[in-house]
């Protein structure tokens, strides 16, 4: 999280950053009519931005995007029950989801579709790598990345595309048939706040001394609604999955200079990949794996030499390893569920937005007015290192530390939390109104399982009692046919994270950044709890805020769109560059100069390598999946701002197949023509006493 006490103050005295009064009208929609079969939509759509915009989820401490590798996207499922219900899953490749942006794709998409703002949900995969100045906050706006305010083109960018995505499945809806499950993964995830996990009063015996102990206390489920369709000879054929699983996005770590996915790439490419080819679908497979209650959930990473002095490298290969491991075990579910189809689908949704803190009580539970930054967020989480490098050797700021906590005046809301810079000074430097305050309070209800998105990063316990006190609720209601409850974390906005009282009182990373205080995971229980009451005794709960309208302090960060009168051309042949550390990777790179940064349009196809077969050249395949920027191995980067509107830029091909002739293609852009590189054989590197570093790549003239 930012290091306030090195900005803070210089952030706070800038007084002419600009505020924009942000109004959006409420769709006035109607449930779409019923029809005689269930219906189902899906599209993977591209929200990779330009180059230059500062990644969130690290902070201070993330790069600007110099270009991507895994590209960002956005997956959509629409469903109709032909009941008169229909929902909308969104899954991102975003750090979090954002109330502006769900209430701006809802405005967008209603009159069209019927969806009400209730039935569209908008979640994340929680990567680290992706921008995130999109909030309807000053709070992260400022402090999730290195860039501070709300950037109003990304904002509209990311609107437009997953807006569209939402129109295109719905336009191209077939009639579906679905099946729901859940299968236990081990090996995958692991707790990174052990020490606060063990306080909670129902876990057992769990001893810290036991070094399985961090895999076993975690959130091992991974959950999934199966999607197939009709195709043209009336056979059902997977469409798409709409899945969840509980881990932190960062198995790569700060140091990444490219926007990515991080191990939900490989996860999420690989199902859709291989069922395509499994089943022959005539249709691309759309794998929309979101994120669940990964609040103190790392991924299980072998140390790679994290210290408080310096963060991991950055490892491709081992987040490549674990994004295909849960890949595969997604796969095996997906394929466990052939028999469990069915065309009895049964959709709905209930959705409370709260100020919550106008309305800070629910059932004898007091949630804090106010939010409070804590010590420990300073000092960081236990990973991908051992909380920020340097800071979290300062004992008033490391998480778990006890000069970190309050051991006296502990008994208000906020608990033990040492407030940063004091409780008289933090909200000088930080105004209570710049914090998030309105939640949106979600169910969505597909068949038998119930999925609760929540603007939180929700512990793997307080995920537990949440999704317990929804299930009962649904069983004294007289329904005990749910089978499935699930939270998605960081979905419609985010507000930090939320804990137990007991892990909170330790005051590790997660407890800091609990803003609301030690009552939250009650408070936001409760909440969940009486939704799922009135959803399942009123029937029709869609409870809005009476005016979506924000105040925010506004930036853009996009390259400037400038008329480019240069010619495209390739400034630099084919060049093999060998790996010099063990968790580094071979690539072959090429140069060239096109349209600027702001015409670049990284979210359409830009970069592929093709390969000369009976003296024709087509486009590359590696076991049997394209070898293009759309897959795990084409990285494109923007190097400099050339004269003319033009820009340099590079391509690199990563683990390069040995053998055959190849060659880079560069897509058309901007009314010029596509371009390729000159031709090149790669047989590896030489492997001998004398130079071990040559490499056999021969460039064709």
């Amino acid at each position: 999280m930012r290091l306030f006490f090195l900005l803070v103050v210089a952030l706070n005295m800038c007084g002419c950053v600009a505020t924009r009064e942000i109004s959006i009208v409420q769709p006035e929609v109607k449930r779409p009519a019923s029809g005689d079969k269930p219906t189902a939509g899906a599209v993977s759509i591209d929200i990779t931005p330009p180059p230059g915009l500062a990644m969130g989820g690290y902070s201070i401490l993330a790069n600007k995007g110099k270009g991507f590798r895994t590209r960002l996207k956005a997956r959509v499922v629409y469903l109709n029950d032909a009941k008169g219900h229909s929902v909308a899953l969104v899954q991102t490749d975003l750090p979090a989801g954002s109330l502006l942006l769900h209430h701006k794709v809802a405005q967008a998409v209603s009159e069209k579709t019927g969806l009400r703002p209730g039935d569209i949900a908008i979640t994340a995969t929680h990567t680290h790598s992706a921008p995130a100045n999109f909030f309807e906050n000053d709070f992260y706006n400022k402090h999730m990345t290195s860039a501070q305010w709300l950037d109003v083109e990304f904002l509209e960018f990311v609107t437009q595309r997953i807006a569209r995505g939402i129109l295109e499945a719905y336009d191209n809806r077939r009639p579906a048939k679905i099946a729901t499950g859940r299968k236990d993964i081990y090996g995958y995830n692991r707790n990174r706040s052990l020490d606060s996990y063990v306080l909670n009063k129902n876990i057992g015996d769990l001893r810290l001394d036991n070094s399985e102990a961090v895999y076993k206390a975690v959130n091992p489920a991974l959950y999934m609604v199966r999607i197939d369709v009709r195709d043209d000879d009336g056979r059902y054929k997977p469409l798409a999955a709409f899945s969840s699983f509980s881990v932190h996005a960062t198995a790569l770590t700060p140091p990444v200079e490219v926007y990515n996915a991080d191990l939900f790439a490989y996860a999420q490419k690989d199902l859709e990949w291989t069922i395509m080819r499994r089943y022959d679908t005539p249709w691309p497979v759309v794998s929309a794996m979101t994120n669940g209650t990964q609040g103190d959930m790392a991924p299980a990473l072998p140390n790679l030499g994290n210290n408080i002095f310096s963060f991991s490298p950055v490892n491709w290969n081992q987040a490549r390893k674990l994004g295909q491991g849960i890949g595969r075990e997604a796969i095996g579910l997906l394929e466990a569920l052939d028999d469990k189809l069915t065309a009895d689908i049964s959709l709905d949704s209930a959705v409370r937005e709260l100020n919550i803190r106008e309305h800070n009580v629910v059932e004898n539970i007091t949630l804090c007015k106010d939010a409070v930054v804590g010590n420990p967020l300073v000092g960081g989480a236990n990973e991908p290192a051992p909380g920020v490098p340097w800071v979290a050797a300062i004992p008033f700021l490391k998480g778990g530390n006890v000069m970190s906590r309050r051991w006296f005046f502990k008994d208000g809301c906020q608990g033990n939390k040492r407030h940063l810079f004091f409780s008289f000074l933090q909200p000088l430097i930080e105004p209570k109104d710049s914090f998030p305050n309105t939640a949106m309070f979600q169910l969505i209800r597909v068949n038998d399982m119930v999925i609760l998105p929540v603007p939180f990063e929700v512990t793997v316990e307080s995920g537990r009692r949440m999704t317990e006190r929804v299930k009962r609720e649904f069983v004294q209601a007289g329904d005990d046919s749910i089978r499935h409850v699930w939270v998605a974390g960081n979905s419609n906005g985010y507000f930090g994270y939320t804990t137990t009282p007991e892990e909170y009182s330790r005051q590790n990373y997660e407890g800091g950044h609990t803003l609301y205080g030690r009552y939250s995971t009650p408070y936001l229980t409760a909440q969940l709890g009486l939704l799922a009451r009135d959803f399942n005794t009123k029937g029709n709960v869609h409870e809005l805020m009476p005016n979506w309208q924000y105040a925010v302090k506004v930036n853009t960060f996009y390259p400037e769109a400038r008329l480019c009168t240069g010619r495209r051309k390739a400034v630099m042949k084919p060049k093999a560059v060998k790996a010099k550390k063990d968790y580094e990777e071979d690539y072959i790179a090429f140069r060239w100069q096109d349209v600027g940064a702001g015409e670049i349009d990284f979210h359409q196809p830009l970069c592929g390598v093709e390969v000369k077969i009976d003296d024709k050249w087509v486009p590359m395949v590696k076991n049997a999946e394209p070898v293009s920027d759309d897959g795990y191995d084409i990285e494109v980067r923007y190097l400099k701002k050339l004269d003319e509107g033009m820009g340099k830029y590079e391509v690199r091909w990563y683990n390069p197949v040995r053998g055959g002739e190849y060659r880079f293609r560069i897509e058309p852009r901007c009314k010029r023509p596509a371009l390729v590189s000159r031709a090149f054989s790669y047989k590896g590197f030489a492997d001998s006493q004398k130079n071990k570093e040559a490499m056999v790549l021969t460039v064709k003239e």
